[in-house]
């Protein structure tokens, strides 16, 4: 008898009881999402299987290594399941699950996603925005931060996790399964859903640089039959990311709504706003090179402002994603979601260039945007079954997908005020020039049509094959003059899942696609436009293997060849310019040594190199920020003699990295360590939860980055406080 499938995020259980609902992921990729919470809302797995073997290792409250593995369906009301597509991905899958989040208290994308091998920071700590690199590749602020797998997010503001289930990082996930896409992956943010247990929630939390806030989290199902669930969380805070002055307040709401209409049909709908109001630091830039080399400056002080009080950054976000369901049968089903994330700033960029390296002296050019707006529009259609051609068992998806994005552009305008990058003098509000504001429009769309089956051939073997066709059109406006850009092309996807033991698997893939290549940086002739897209491939072969009860293994190689955009350092435009090479090994290990002890680390081994079609100064370099070896180490030790009492110990390294395409420079290698205390118990009888986390234990003053013709500073040690209790 065939196995009987599970249609993923389908699931009607998750309508009465899913923690999380891993939304489109799930559904477009069948079975990329982890399991949601049980109907009592406890977690059946910190992430799903991918493989069949296990899945990549997530991390529990208490540090705990919980592999995942095929769980059964258990739904309320009689409800139908459609039991589409168990599809296995051959690709890596890192989840930090909530538990995981709230004992890390992250400020931003990369402290969440620190412990993930190949994950490093692209910008200065306390940056504004998420920057991430994964495998050696900077995520694009536009393309690669999904919700629910869906909707592309405008990542202008380091995006709020209180209302997130989990967030995955999808390595090597391509155009077949999410359009215009990274080789190297996305970062997927999946939100909270309504349970059947009442939630209500109350958390605290403050830092040492002075930082405060508190939020709420509230769910509940209603109805007869419990078919209309809400899930709300909402925060506010005064934010201090260390720099001294450089502090600000911001808000956040969201709301997640779903509504089972009948067995079969399944509405759901999430929201969320946040905004910010806090001070921009400026940027250090990197000098011009002299005989080939750039003069790298001494670190200053990461806690001095080097802008000032009025350089106000003053971004909001809001993002809709709406999502039906209907099943057919057991068999077959249909599913429909549109979503839009419009992020809207003005700012005050400041560059800080032709500094003296031993006095600090220099100029910070200042330049004014206002009025910036961009919006991500996205709409799909999936019909999504299973069937059997003799011995076959077939999971296929049949998809069209349509993207949009729009950027209004607006001219800026750059003064010039003299600043110490080492003693920096209190600056005066810049006057900006009084014109008028002129804009640029930038429209990008894309339709992608495609199909992926896999194909289970009897216990042991799993096929993915499958192909997407993109059209792709944009129109950049240039001084009233509209330049209009069309491509098309057919994307293939193959690969492989053998099950060797019922403990282990190993995978294969091959996948090519479209991916964004970034936006100029401000500065360049060209700067603020988006370049247009390039094509990409990616290569995988992976082994995942549960080694003993609560040790699990990952480790994977790749290989990746995709556009690569730079800086033109005589003609200051970004270009492509042939494409770069990533060639990379890396691994996972989650090991429970006791009940007392937990220890996980991960490393990535990377070659990468650049060949060049125009500037023949960087063939066969390598790529800025790069490093050649990355890794983490953590220990978790939980006394018995008490109860509900964790503490933990870690260190992060990256060798040293070279600081532009030309290699004319290099930032040393840099090991960070950290430490946390936490503590579960109950307060007048609720659920409560300590956490202190120390970042940068050594208070080490280091660069942390480099890439765009801009260094990034390590912040100075900070602690971080937070409190949660459960009603």
């Amino acid at each position: 008898m065939r196995k009987k499938q599970q249609y993923p995020a389908r699931s009607w259980r998750k309508v009465s009881g899913a923690a999380a609902l891993a939304a489109v992921t799930a559904s477009s990729l069948s079975a990329l999402s982890a399991d949601a919470a049980d109907a009592e809302g406890q977690t059946l797995a910190q992430t799903q299987t991918i493989a069949q073997a296990g899945s990549d290792a997530a991390v529990n409250p208490d540090g705990k290594s919980e592999p995942g593995k095929p769980v059964e369906q258990k739904l309320p009301n009689g409800e139908v399941v459609i039991d589409g597509a168990d599809v296995s991905l051959p690709m890596t899958k890192n989840v930090i699950s909530r538990d995981a989040l709230d004992k890390a208290n992250p400020q931003d994308g990369y402290e969440a996603l620190k412990s993930v091998a190949g994950v490093s920071n692209a910008s200065a700590k306390g940056t504004i925005s998420d920057n991430l690199n994964i495998r050696g590749i900077q995520l694009d602020t536009y393309s690669s931060y999904r919700l629910n797998g869906g909707v592309a997010l405008v990542n202008i503001i380091a995006i709020p996790s209180e209302n997130k289930e989990r967030i995955e990082a999808l390595k090597g996930a391509n155009a077949l399964m999410y359009g215009l896409a990274s080789p190297a992956g996305i970062v997927n943010l999946v939100t909270k859903q309504a349970t059947n247990k009442d939630v209500t929630t109350l958390g605290i939390s403050a830092n040492s640089f002075g930082g405060y806030g508190a939020n709420v989290d509230i769910g509940r199902r209603f109805g007869e039959n419990k078919q209309f669930g809400l899930r709300a969380n909402l925060s506010a805070a005064h934010l201090e990311s260390g720099v001294r002055g450089g502090d600000g307040e911001g808000q956040f709401g969201s709301i997640a709504a779903d509504w089972v209409v009948t067995d079969q049909l399944k509405i759901k709908l999430d929201y969320e706003r946040y905004r910010r109001d806090v001070i921009e630091q400026s940027q250090i830039q990197q000098l011009k090179p002299v005989n080939g080399v750039i003069a790298i400056p001494h670190v200053p002080d990461p806690r001095q402002l080097l802008s000032g009080s009025w350089a106000k950054y003053k971004p909001t976000i809001e993002n809709t994603q709406l999502r039906v369901d209907y099943a057919f049968n057991s068999d077959w089903g249909v599913l429909a979601e549109a979503g839009r994330s419009v992020g809207e700033r003005s700012r005050f960029i400041s560059r800080i260039n032709g500094y003296d390296v031993n006095t600090g002296e220099g100029v910070n050019n200042v330049t004014f945007v206002r009025n910036q707006k961009y919006t991500n529009s996205y709409a799909k259609t999936e019909l999504l079954g299973k069937f059997a051609t003799g011995r076959l068992d077939h999971a296929l998806t049949l998809g069209v997908m349509y993207a949009e994005r729009e950027a209004n552009t607006p001219s800026v305008t750059t003064v010039k005020v003299p600043q110490n990058i080492y003693t920096p003098r209190s600056l005066n509000e810049p006057t900006a020039p009084n014109t008028p504001i002129t804009y640029s429009p930038q429209v990008a769309k894309n339709v992608g049509i495609y199909f992926y089956d896999t194909v289970s051939i009897g216990q042991q073997w799993k096929v993915l094959f499958g192909v997407r066709h993109t059209g792709y059109d944009a129109s950049n406006t240039t001084n009233g003059v509209a330049k209009e850009t069309s491509t098309s092309k057919i994307s293939p996807a193959l690969g492989v899942i053998y099950q060797i033991t019922p403990a282990t698997s190993l995978y294969a893939s091959y996948m090519k696609g479209l991916e964004e290549t970034g936006t100029a940086p401000v500065g360049t002739i060209n700067q603020l436009t988006f370049l247009p897209p390039a094509e990409a491939t990616q290569k995988e072969i992976g082994l995942r293997s549960m080694l003993a009860p609560g040790w699990f293994l990952t480790t994977a190689v790749f290989d990746i060849v995709r556009a690569n955009a730079v800086i033109n350092p005589t003609a200051n435009v970004y270009q492509i310019d042939g494409t770069t090479h990533y060639q990379g090994l890396e691994a996972t290990l989650n090991a429970d040594i006791n009940k007392q002890w937990t220890v996980n680390v991960g490393g990535q081994l990377m070659k990468a190199e650049q060949n060049s079609q125009l500037d023949k100064t960087i063939q066969g370099l390598t790529p800025e920020n790069t490093p050649k070896l990355s890794g983490n180490i953590s220990a978790v030790y939980r006394p018995s003699a008490v109860p509900g009492l964790s503490l933990t110990a870690g260190a992060s390294y990256n060798a040293k990295r070279y600081i532009n395409p030309q290699n004319q420079g290099v930032i040393p290698a840099v090991t960070v360590y950290s430490a946390g205390v936490g503590y579960s118990t109950k307060v007048f009888s609720r659920k409560t939860t300590f956490q202190v986390n120390v970042d940068n234990l050594t208070n080490k003053r280091y660069w942390n980055s480099a890439s765009g013709g801009a260094y990034g500073i390590g912040m100075a040690r900070g602690v971080k406080a937070s409190a949660k209790m459960e009603f």
